[in-house]
C-alpha cells in the first residue's frame, strides 16, 4: 500500500512540469495572438495610459488561461507517460504485477485536481475579471484628462459601446478653463452637430460651454438649423457612470448562478435562446475537459513510445486541434438548432473522452 502511495506521488509529481510548460507557452502564444492588437488600439489610437492599458489586458488573463489549462494537462500527461514508457519503468510495472488501470490513476487525480482549479477560475476568477477590465476601458476612454497647458489640441470622447461619439478641438487648457472649443457631435442618428463656444469649463468629462453656436448638420452638408446658447453642459461624468451600471452583462462573464437566473426570467418571458442553454452547460464541460484530456494523453504517449519526442507535440497539436474545432462547430450548431443545445456543449469532451477509453482498452490488454 506503501509502495502504491509512493508511485502515484511519484507519477503525478512528474507532471507539473510539462503542465506548467504547456500552460505557459500556449498562454504566450494566445495571449499575444489575440491580445496585441487591442493594446495597440488601446494606447496609440484611442490614448489609454501604457499602465492602464497593460492592467486592462492582464485582466483578461484568467479567461485565456480557462482556455488552456487543458491543452497543459493533455501536453503533461502525454510526455510523462511518452518518457515513462521509454525508460521501460512502465514494462517493469507491470512486469511486477501492476495493472494499467491502476497506474492510470494518477492522470486521473491529476486531472480531476486540474479540472477543479479550472472550474474554480472559471466560476469565480474569469467574471469578475472581465466586467473590471470593461469598466476600466470604458473609464478609461470616457473620463480621459486633458493635457494642460497645451494649445490647439484633440480630445475624443467615446460612448457606453467604445464607439467615437464626439471629437472635441480645443484651443487651450489651463487646468481649470477651455477656450476656443469646436465640437463635431454624432451622438444623434443621421444627424451632425458641429458647437463651437468661446470659453468653457471642464470636469473629468462634463463639458460646461458658454457664448456659443450649434450648427445641426443633416446629410453631407446642408445645415437645417443654427442655435445660439449663452450656456450648454454636456454631462459626462455622472451619465458615464450610470451608463456603466446600467450595461447588461453578457452570459459569458457570469458565473453558473447568475446565468441560470438569466435563464429562469428569460424562460418565464418565453425567451430563452439555444446560446444561453450552451453557454450555461459549457460553464461545466470546459472545466471537465482536463479530466478528459488526461484521459485521452496517457494512453496516447504510450503510442509514441517507439518515436522521437516531438511525437508528444505533434499528438498533442492533433488532440487540440480536434477539440477546439468540435466545441466551435458545435457550439454553432447547438446555437443555431441544429442539434440539442445540451448535447453540442458536451459533443467536444464525449468524442475525445471517447478516443481516450478506446486507447486506454487496447493499451491496458
Amino acid at each position: 500500500m506503501i509502495g502504491m502511495k509512493l508511485l502515484d506521488r511519484y507519477i503525478a509529481n512528474e507532471f507539473w512540469q510539462p503542465l506548467l510548460f504547456g500552460i505557459g507557452i500556449v498562454t504566450g502564444v494566445w495571449f499575444g495572438a489575440d491580445q496585441l492588437k487591442m493594446i495597440f488600439n488601446l494606447i496609440m489610437k484611442s490614448g489609454v495610459p501604457l499602465n492602464l492599458a497593460f492592467m486592462i489586458i492582464g485582466l483578461h488573463l484568467p479567461e485565456i488561461i480557462v482556455m488552456t489549462i487543458p491543452i497543459g494537462v493533455l501536453l503533461g500527461t502525454l510526455l510523462v507517460f511518452n518518457r515513462l514508457s521509454g525508460e521501460s519503468e512502465l514494462l517493469a510495472l507491470r512486469t511486477s504485477g501492476v495493472s494499467f488501470y491502476r497506474i492510470m490513476l494518477a492522470p486521473l487525480l491529476f486531472g480531476v485536481v486540474t479540472s477543479m482549479a479550472s472550474f474554480g477560475i472559471n466560476e469565480y476568477l474569469v467574471p469578475m475579471a472581465n466586467r473590471t477590465a470593461k469598466k476600466l476601458e470604458f473609464l478609461a476612454l470616457y473620463k480621459g484628462d486633458l493635457p494642460i497647458g497645451q494649445a490647439n489640441f484633440t480630445y475624443l470622447e467615446r460612448g457606453k459601446d467604445l464607439n467615437l461619439s464626439r471629437i472635441f478641438y480645443i484651443g487651450f487648457y489651463n487646468g481649470k478653463t477651455i477656450s476656443n472649443v469646436i465640437i463635431l457631435d454624432f451622438t444623434r442618428p443621421k444627424l451632425v452637430q458641429v458647437i463651437s463656444a468661446a470659453s468653457g469649463l471642464w470636469n473629468h468629462g462634463e463639458w460646461i460651454l458658454r457664448s456659443g453656436r450649434t450648427y445641426v448638420l443633416s446629410g453631407d452638408t446642408d445645415i437645417t438649423r443654427v442655435l445660439k446658447f449663452d450656456k450648454l453642459v454636456i454631462p459626462g461624468v455622472k451619465s458615464a457612470q450610470t451608463l456603466l451600471d446600467t450595461q447588461k452583462v453578457p452570459p459569458k462573464d457570469m458565473s453558473i448562478h447568475e446565468l441560470a437566473t438569466h435563464m429562469e426570467i428569460m424562460r418565464k418571458g418565453k425567451g430563452i435562446t439555444n446560446d444561453l442553454i450552451v453557454r450555461y452547460h459549457q460553464k461545466f464541460s470546459q472545466p471537465l475537459a482536463c479530466l478528459i484530456v488526461a484521459l485521452a494523453g496517457a494512453p496516447l504517449g504510450l503510442l509514441a513510445r517507439r518515436s522521437r519526442g516531438n511525437m508528444g507535440f505533434i499528438y498533442s497539436a492533433v488532440i487540440v486541434f480536434i477539440y477546439y474545432a468540435l466545441q466551435t462547430t458545435s457550439g454553432s450548431l447547438g446555437e443555431s438548432g441544429r442539434i440539442d443545445p445540451i448535447v453540442a456543449a458536451w459533443l467536444p469532451n464525449i468524442v475525445i473522452g471517447t478516443l481516450g477509453l478506446v486507447i486506454l482498452y487496447f493499451k491496458a490488454k
